[in-house]
Parts: structure tokens; sequence; C-alpha cells
């Protein structure tokens, strides 16, 4: 069966723009020879083509054929560094959401009587060194750090032994041993167990935040499908606020929350203002959103005059920049 496989062979450079020309890509705004060194020294041509699903494709004869109407190399080029930027930016406010996300649920905790932070989360490693599923998951999860020197403050104090169950560890520790991911699973389960449902929203908003953090994490590009309508869940009632207080009207609303990325990358900002209680922090942030938004992003504003899709896009995400992360006069 392996034999009657056909791998395709790697195109060489000049192959590689043959193929882009073939498809009606430009090299006006930058030649041949720069695409070609471009391709060589920075970027991969998988990754950089992948932008091109932003453009408009030919229609011809009643259908789209694979060519494009208005693309220029040098388009994809600067799509390409506006999106690295952009997932710098928002690894950041994921990190510091992660953060004061922990701090929140040790404020909460100080308000529920008989809890000192240790009996939620004896119970929630016992569901889960019994689960009758998939047992020990995050046991093993956790037993994986403990070679980590940055942990080894942590777990000195703990009879680690991967045959027993973890107990006794405070939740200002047991918080600082869990991924992003375990992070948002306890904090369901801590809602559940002292029925803060009014925190509820907070969970599906936070599970879409960590899929756009495993992307920017691992380097994925996330501005490849704006075009793509793959969310159809209704927004908690909290972003339709968020997004009404931003001047954002009901069908370009559901419109933009229909892309997932979209969604995601809004529901960052959402939550990057309700749980970071830095002031210091807060600033920082809007400084380089605006900066990033403002200055870097339109920089090559003419490349996209023709593009409705990333206009609209980008003119969404005004509103919500400008109605919530406007730099303050000092």
């Amino acid at each position: 069966m392996l034999d009657e496989i056909i791998l395709k062979p790697m195109l060489t450079t000049s192959e590689m723009i043959e193929h882009l020309k073939e498809k009606n890509i430009k090299f006006e705004q930058m030649s041949e020879k720069e695409a070609s060194k471009y391709l060589e020294d920075s970027n991969n041509y998988f990754n950089l083509t992948a932008y091109k699903n932003n453009f408009e494709k030919k229609y011809i004869n009643k259908k789209f054929v694979d060519e494009y109407v208005d693309l220029d190399f040098a388009y994809l080029k600067d799509l390409s560094i506006i999106d690295f930027k952009l997932r710098l930016l928002l690894f950041d406010m994921i990190v510091d959401i992660e953060h004061y996300l922990k701090l929140k649920i040790l404020r909460l905790i100080k308000n529920i009587p008989n809890e000192a932070g240790y009996a939620v989360v004896n119970k929630y490693l016992d569901n889960d060194y019994n689960d009758p599923v998939n047992p020990k998951k995050l046991h093993n999860s956790i037993l994986k750090k403990v070679g980590n020197v940055y942990y080894q403050r942590i777990f000195f104090k703990y009879d680690i032994d991967e045959n027993k169950r973890l107990e006794d560890i405070p939740m200002w520790e047991f918080l600082e041993i869990i991924t992003f991911g375990e992070l948002v699973k306890f904090y369901d389960f801590f809602i559940e167990e002292y029925n803060l449902n009014y925190l509820k929203d907070e969970i599906y908003i936070l599970s879409e935040i960590k899929k756009l953090r495993n992307a920017v994490a691992h380097n994925s590009n996330i501005l490849t499908e704006l075009d793509v309508k793959n969310n159809f869940n209704d927004p908690s009632k909290y972003i339709i606020e968020f997004l009404e207080k931003s001047g954002i009207g009901k069908e370009n609303k559901r419109n933009k929350l229909r892309n997932s990325r979209i969604r995601q990358i809004t529901y960052v900002l959402y939550m990057f203002n309700e749980v970071v209680t830095s002031d210091g922090v807060r600033e920082s942030v809007t400084y380089k959103i605006n900066d990033f938004f403002f200055n870097r992003v339109p920089k090559y504003k003419d490349y996209y005059k023709n593009n409705s899709l990333l206009k609209s896009i980008y003119y969404y995400f005004q509103k919500i920049i400008e109605a919530n992360y406007k730099i303050a006069k000092k």
C-alpha cells in the first residue's frame, strides 16, 4: 500500500515563484529576486502562502478558480510580519490573564467559609486520581515537573510518589504547578463546587483563549483563514455587552464571531480587561496594543485598499480598541 503513495518532490525557490505566478500572484511591490531571498532566509513557503486565503479569487464561468484578483507577494510578507507581532502581543496578554486569574481564585476562596485553600484542591486531586475514564491525568502531568529546578521549591515539601495520591498541597502552590489548560479545568470545578454560577460564562471564554494560547505558543499562523465561518456557538452575554459597548452592531458582531480566530482574539481583549487588576500592566499593554494596531498594522495600508474582508476586520477591532484600550491623557 505504501508503495502506491506518490510523494511530491520539494519545490526549489524558483519553482515556488513560478507556482505563485500561475495563481496570478504578482511581484510588483517586491521583485522575484527579493521574494526568493525572503523565502530562502526568512520564511516558510507553506506558512507564507497560507495568507492568500484572505484574498479574493477570480470568478470565471460562475465559479471561483485558483487565481487571485489583487495579490502581490509583498502583501503575504506583510501579513506574516503582522501575524508574528500579533502572536507576541497576544501571548503576553494571555500570560497576564493566567497570572491574574490565579489571583482572582485566591481572592474568591478567602470569602468561602471553612475553606483554607486545601479542601477543594484535595477533592479535585482525589477525583483526578480515581477518574474512571482517565485516572491520574493531572497527577502524571504534575509528576513530570518534579525534576524541574523551578518547581523544586514546591515539590521538596511533599511526599511525591507516583503510586500515591497527591494531597495537602495548598491552593496558592497548586496553582503554580498546573498548566493554563489545567487551570481552566480546575476553575470550572471550583465554580461548580461552590455554586459560583455567575462566573460560569468565563469558562467557555477561557477555553477559547486556551486554544489561541496553544496556537501562539507553537508559533502557528493565526491570521490565515479569516474568511472561514466555523464557530456557530452563541457567545456569552458578557461578550455581547462588551461588543455593544464598543459600538459593534448586531450583524457585524454575529458575522465576526463566527470565525474562531476573530472570536478568540476578541475574548482575549475582553478577558484581559476583566481579570487584570494592575494599573501598570494594563497601561503597558494598552501602549503596546495602540502602537501595534495604529502604527504597525496600517504601515502598508494601500496593500489592502481593495480587500473588503481585511478592512472590515480592522474596523471591527478598531472600535474595540478605541472603546477599551484608549491611552489615558496625562
